[in-house]
């Protein structure tokens, strides 16, 4: 367990905080420059500084290393007048490592002019752009984020500029502009994982033995949805899963828990080689979201190994979405971050095989880390070419082993130089 090493400093500048005067008509260059703020790229700011201090208490540590290739980040933003908290700002994140800088985090301050969550990002992403609007004023941090644990921030508006007051139909807290869901005061965004292209999750079968490395036993690609309320809290959980291979002797059968909620309804739907439905499922009540079988068993659900140099033709499995109403939201630092326990049963061996960090054994030993700390199963963003059947993925991705162990410090990247005789061509 490392001790995360906390930095802590209080800035007064004047330079990022912008005053808007009232603004009259549409026309107005305050108004045009207030309604670009939330933008990648925003207009500049009409005119004017006002000051405002910051206390940063952002925390930089490497986590503990499981083979992840993702990595969740907390957020608690704190939004102050001199005199009491200010409630409604809009605190947004963006990803401005990538061309599109989408949003990644959207939340409006509590009564304590508070927001706290976490957003979920590539290991390759070294950078986010926070943005708080606060009374017509802006702040605007660029943040690196490499080894980040959690934003924290405390920021105090030192003179307030004048509200505008833009259509919220809802009522919700924040405006249609900014709202996905501007008709519906449970839900204000989505946010999709990965943002672009989906996860491949790729499972050695052989628990409690360790496997042959190849990770191809049982391979599904997966995409998951989150729907938040204004809060920053998650009201509603989509998930689509196919199946892209089968390398092994034995069957499994595709399972997931969503921990700590309670659904108001749930429904699966579940597609056929050509894309056509051949089961639907929906399910109203109260329930929990335990174990649910989402595809059944896998000698029924692909029709191609997928991973022999013998034969190469590609050919998709059958497939599955999942689509989970919260009876109540929930914080998402509670819910914790996609793939949630996605995990697979093995008929012949009557084993589970989940990821690392979700369970552990009386001396607090994570289960499913062998004795050499390898898992049993990997999360790759995107098309993820997985080795040919008994090939060790450290030959096929030579970047792999320096990857884990620098701890997840190097390589981070390792999944797109893979050594092209040795991995299973699939297409997207």
């Amino acid at each position: 367990m490392r001790i995360f090493q906390k930095l802590t400093n209080t800035i007064f500048i004047g330079a990022l905080l912008i005053g808007i005067n009232a603004c009259t008509n549409s026309q107005d260059p305050n108004l045009l420059w207030l309604l670009s703020a939330t933008q990648p790229n925003p207009s500049p700011p009409p005119a004017g500084e006002q000051p405002f201090s910051i206390v940063i208490n952002d925390e930089t540590a490497p986590v503990d290393f499981v083979f992840d290739t993702t990595k969740t980040v907390n957020v608690n933003v704190q939004v102050l007048s001199p005199e009491s908290p200010i409630s409604g700002s809009l605190v947004q994140i963006f990803n401005i490592d990538n061309t599109s800088q989408k949003s990644i985090f959207r939340a409006v301050t509590s009564e304590n002019g508070e927001v706290k969550g976490s957003f979920t990002i590539d290991e390759t992403t070294h950078k986010v752009l926070l943005k708080v609007q606060a009374f017509g004023q802006l702040y605007e941090a660029e943040i690196q984020i490499i080894n980040a644990y959690s934003i924290s921030r405390r920021i105090t508006v030192v003179v307030k500029g004048n509200n505008v007051i833009l259509p919220d139909t809802d009522g919700d807290g924040i405006v249609d502009r900014d709202d996905t869901y501007p008709n519906d005061p449970t839900r204000a965004s989505t946010f999709r994982y990965p943002a672009e292209g989906y996860y491949t999750i790729s499972f050695e079968d052989l628990y409690p033995n360790q496997g042959d490395a190849d990770f191809n036993d049982y391979n599904i690609r997966a995409v998951f949805e989150e729907d938040w309320n204004a809060k920053g809290e998650v009201a509603r959980v989509r998930a689509n899963f196919t199946h892209v291979a089968k390398g092994a002797g034995y069957n499994h059968t595709l399972h997931l828990t969503i921990p700590q909620i309670t659904a108001s309804s749930y429904s699966l739907t579940r597609y056929g080689y050509d894309g056509s439905t051949i089961e639907y499922n929906s399910t109203g009540g109260n329930s929990a979201i335990s174990s649910l079988e989402i595809l059944p068993r896998s000698n029924t659900t692909i029709l191609s190994s997928n991973t022999s140099k013998t034969s190469t033709t590609f050919k998709k499995g059958k497939s599955a979405s999942l689509e989970v109403i919260l009876q109540n939201a929930i914080n998402r630092l509670t819910l914790g971050p996609a793939p949630y326990d996605t995990f697979i049963k093995v008929i012949n061996t009557n084993q589970e095989i989940h990821f690392p960090k979700r369970y552990f054994d009386t001396n607090g030993k994570d289960r499913y880390l062998d004795s050499t700390g390898f898992p049993w199963a990997l999360l790759v963003p995107g098309n993820f070419l997985w080795p040919y059947e008994s090939t060790d993925i450290r030959k096929s991705y030579p970047s792999f082993k320096p990857w884990y162990e620098s701890m997840g410090n190097t390589n981070h990247n390792w999944y797109l130089t893979p050594v092209s005789s040795e991995v299973f061509p699939a297409s997207n």
